[in-house]
């Protein structure tokens, strides 16, 4: 049970400003809905006194009010900035520079217009930033009627901008100070950080939020995770990190998702973590990649390689893929429906039965194992900043934890493709519950914590694998060895 020691431990462990913040908070307040979750613990920790958290969420109610617009409101967006002359928004922007008209632009959705200027100044300050995967905060738009190229208005002009997000952090700080919490309680902080109650989750669930997290913080990680609805599958992609990016029911193309030949750029895969694909299941999103066989051919190539390739230009990243949607399931008894063939058999028919396309997903997570998201069910106490523990996901995809396996543990005759699976799950769970330990300073019992639950994952691809053909992959077991044991 998570209880006041914890909770003071976490909190005093790490004290400097902007780390920690109480995740109770974020349930009081209705319009925090439709922000991203390191959105609103930005606003809280800015603005909120949690021992009187009612004049603070009162302060970002307003602020939300005049200054939060969606995107079906660009038209009243366009008319402020006009007729007052300027006009300051929350919310997400991202540039990119045109060398043909020699200026940056701004992407801005609640303006729907991607021809706003920015202010120089900007770029020279937060350009490592804005170029490649964009961040959420305040800025101010202001009318210049000066501005033309060909006799064609550019009005908009980005002047001022200030992030909600965190730009820098100290990994080895963070690192160094897990030492001071023991295993339970650093798991728990965790599960706190992304917003769940720990008292309410076994540890089998917990550890399976954690593999929702493998891809962020390990490169070139592919999954799949098919459950019922309302488990948090879109969420922890789409909310907890800047990183990622959700395509949803089908709709992207291989220029917006690998490279646009016509403007030059680079597409989701060249610059963010993650890309989640939701609804891949059959049904809304499923039935249109029957089209895509261009696309779904590029997917398979770069989930092998981490490589892919337009026209004569070639491109490395180092970025995950999720494959999520939903599948009939006994929630009680937390069992899938036996219809199934497999449990590929809800995915679309273009790749359902790929052998080449399944078997370089390198696990698959029991979504029907997750609990219904309950509002009770919520984190109550202090944790991580998600954008905190976003940017140390982020900044530890760098970090090389797998000769902490390979020195340790014996694969025996296991096939390559196996052993990477597990290797790379493996890793991404030590950087999140042991990313103190070393080569020489982990024991048994940490490393099969991990490597038992990357078994669990891959051979859950496996075994489906074995159904849809069974003369390949009928008997194949994965076991591994610790050494010394």
């Amino acid at each position: 049970m998570v209880g006041t020691e914890t909770n003071n431990k976490v909190s005093m462990v790490f004290k400097e400003r902007g780390i920690v913040v109480d995740k109770g908070l974020a349930c009081l307040n209705e319009q925090f809905r439709k922000l991203p979750t390191f959105v609103v613990d930005y606003l809280i920790a800015e603005m909120v006194n949690s021992e009187d958290p009612v004049p603070g969420l009162d302060r970002i109610s307003k602020l939300l009010d005049a200054h939060f617009m969606e995107s079906d409101q660009k038209e009243l967006v366009k008319s402020r900035i006009r007729e007052q002359g300027e006009y300051t928004l929350i919310g997400r922007i991202r540039c990119r520079f045109d060398e043909g008209k020699d200026e940056y632009w701004v992407d801005v959705t609640s303006l729907g217009n991607q021809y706003v200027r920015i202010d120089p100044h900007l770029i020279a300050e937060y350009g490592e930033t804005l170029l490649t995967t964009g961040a959420w905060g305040v800025f101010k738009i202001v009318y210049d009627e000066s501005y033309t190229i060909r006799k064609k208005l550019y009005p908009f002009l980005v002047t001022e901008f200030r992030p909600m997000q965190i730009t820098g952090i100290n990994l080895d700080t963070w690192i160094s100070r897990r030492a001071q919490f023991t295993d339970e309680e650093w798991l728990d902080v965790m599960i706190t950080s992304i917003g769940f109650d720990p008292n309410c989750l076994s540890n089998e669930e917990k550890l399976l939020y954690m593999t929702r997290l493998v891809p962020f913080i390990e490169a070139n990680v592919n999954l799949c995770e098919l459950g019922p609805p309302e488990t948090g599958k879109t969420f922890a992609y789409q909310s907890l990190s800047s990183h990622g990016f959700v395509v949803s029911g089908g709709q992207t193309t291989v220029a917006s998702l690998f490279y646009d030949k016509l403007r030059r750029q680079l597409g989701l895969v060249g610059y963010r973590d993650v890309v989640m694909f939701d609804e891949f299941a059959s049904g809304r999103g499923g039935s249109k990649w029957s089209s895509h066989g261009d696309l779904i051919d590029m997917l398979k190539d770069f989930m092998n390689s981490g490589r892919f390739g337009r026209g004569t230009a070639e491109f490395a990243s180092d970025c995950s893929i999720v494959f999520a949607g939903n599948i009939d399931c006994d929630r009680k008894n937390k069992t899938v429906s036996s219809r199934y063939r497999s449990l590929f058999s809800p995915l679309p028919q273009a790749v359902n039965q790929d052998r080449a396309f399944l078997d370089r997903i390198h696990g698959f997570v029991p979504g029907w194992k997750f609990e219904q998201i309950r509002e009770s069910n919520f984190a109550k106490g202090p944790g991580f900043m998600a954008d905190y523990i976003s940017e140390i996901m982020h900044q530890m995809r760098g970090r090389n934890y797998a000769p902490v396996i390979l020195h340790n543990v014996d694969f025996g005759d296991m096939s390559q493709r196996n052993q990477r699976s597990l290797i790379r799950i493996g890793s991404g769970l030590l950087k999140l519950i042991f990313p103190h330990k070393t080569a020489t300073t982990i024991v048994s019992h940490e490393l099969k914590q991990v490597l038992d639950m990357a078994v669990d994952l891959r051979g859950r691809v496996v075994d489906q694998l074995a159904v849809i053909l069974p003369s390949e992959f009928s008997g194949v077991k994965l076991s591994y060895k610790v050494k010394g044991e």
